[in-house]
């Protein structure tokens, strides 16, 4: 009997151990299910091309402004709005009838010299009158014919010809306005875009680091060695041909610190027209850049940050970056090393020290 209570005894307590094992067992993986796990990515360095982008206005390689140089009114306009013109084609016609009046009158003037000096000569010939009066008669019909090339000059003024070869801009004259030399608006501009003028700015710093990266000692030396550059239209479309930096302006803007810069693209197909706008896009080459997804960054106070990983543990890090993006990546100038690890994506949803169960993914 005794036998029997003492194995009883055994079996309780076994019973009793096992179920409190199993509870323990059970508690420790109810613990571990609670550690949520995340995705983390391991920083690395890589060479790659960055695109940095500014916004920039487009003008034609000569932008012509059409003014009268006589008053009168708009009696006829040759052409339309964005019409292609060639050197020497008429644009307006200006009536203003005094001119042709001053033409008459100069060459009656001009004929009535001719007659004086034609009389003369035989009279100094015959030593009637002096010679002198000769020569004054020539000085006058040499004045006479030269206000006769001017009143001409005048005339030819009421035929306004296009002084390039391009296309017309916008007209805001019509027939029958009244124009001068004095009016503020230009009859209109044509523009030569065969070649267009692309001008953008960069700010002082980015000036000097787009400056001292290239060689040469003095401004055309580095001009050679600049990158072509590329032209993003307004709907997002990039030019096919690329562009060349021709020039640098002598002076910083002192209101907005920033240098201005022209780039100059071929416009064989008359595509771009002078007044538009688009951005030039510079490639800068970089041998070795950290790049991170833009999702695994935050914003505190205008601060980037992002989640680095220490020992199962999240804490929150600032970083730099640069101000040009790579598709959807950021490159990382401060605050991250090669080998760190970082929350890929869910930040939103971590806080300081948390303990996560990380997942190394690769990109």
């Amino acid at each position: 009997m005794q036998h029997n209570q003492i194995k009883f005894k055994i079996a309780v307590l076994m019973f009793l151990g096992g179920f409190l094992f199993s509870c323990n067992t059970e508690g420790e993986s109810q613990q571990a299910q609670q550690v949520p796990q995340y995705p983390v990515l391991k920083v690395t360095t890589e060479p790659t091309t960055l695109q940095r982008k500014y916004p920039a206005i487009i003008q034609g390689e000569e932008d012509i402004e059409i003014r009268p140089k006589i008053q009168g009114y708009i009696q006829k306009i040759y052409v339309e709005e964005g019409a292609r013109v060639k050197k020497g084609d008429p644009l307006f016609k200006i009536n203003a009838p005094q001119y042709a009046e001053m033409v008459r009158a100069a060459q009656s003037a001009v004929q009535n010299a001719e007659i004086k000096v034609r009389k003369t000569e035989p009279l100094v010939e015959d030593e009637i009158v002096n010679a002198y009066e000769l020569d004054a008669a020539k000085l006058d019909l040499e004045a006479k014919k030269a206000a006769l090339a001017q009143a001409q000059a005048d005339l030819s003024y009421t035929f306004i010809k296009s002084p390039v070869e391009g296309v017309v801009g916008a007209i805001p004259y019509r027939t029958g306005s009244l124009v001068s030399p004095q009016g503020v608006t230009p009859l209109t501009v044509v523009s030569n875009i065969e070649n267009v003028k692309v001008y953008f700015s960069m700010d002082e710093k980015e000036y000097f680091d787009f400056y001292t990266t290239y060689k040469g000692e003095t401004v055309t030396e580095k001009l050679k060695e600049f990158p072509n550059v590329k032209l993003q239209l307004p709907n997002g479309s990039i030019l096919q041909e690329e562009g060349t930096i021709t020039a640098i302006g002598g002076l910083l803007n002192q209101q907005t610190g920033s240098a201005r810069i022209t780039a100059v693209f071929p416009n064989k197909d008359q595509k771009i027209r002078s007044g538009g706008s688009g951005k030039i896009i510079i490639p800068q080459s970089v041998s070795s850049a950290i790049l991170i997804p833009q999702k695994s960054t935050f914003e505190i106070q205008d601060r980037r940050m992002v989640y680095k990983v220490k020992e199962n543990r999240v804490f929150t890090t600032q970083i730099e970056t640069m101000p040009t993006t790579i598709e959807n990546d950021f490159v990382v100038t401060e605050g991250l090393s090669p080998g760190d690890l970082i929350v890929y994506e869910g930040a939103g949803s971590l806080r300081d020290s948390l303990q996560i169960n990380p997942k190394t993914i690769t990109r």
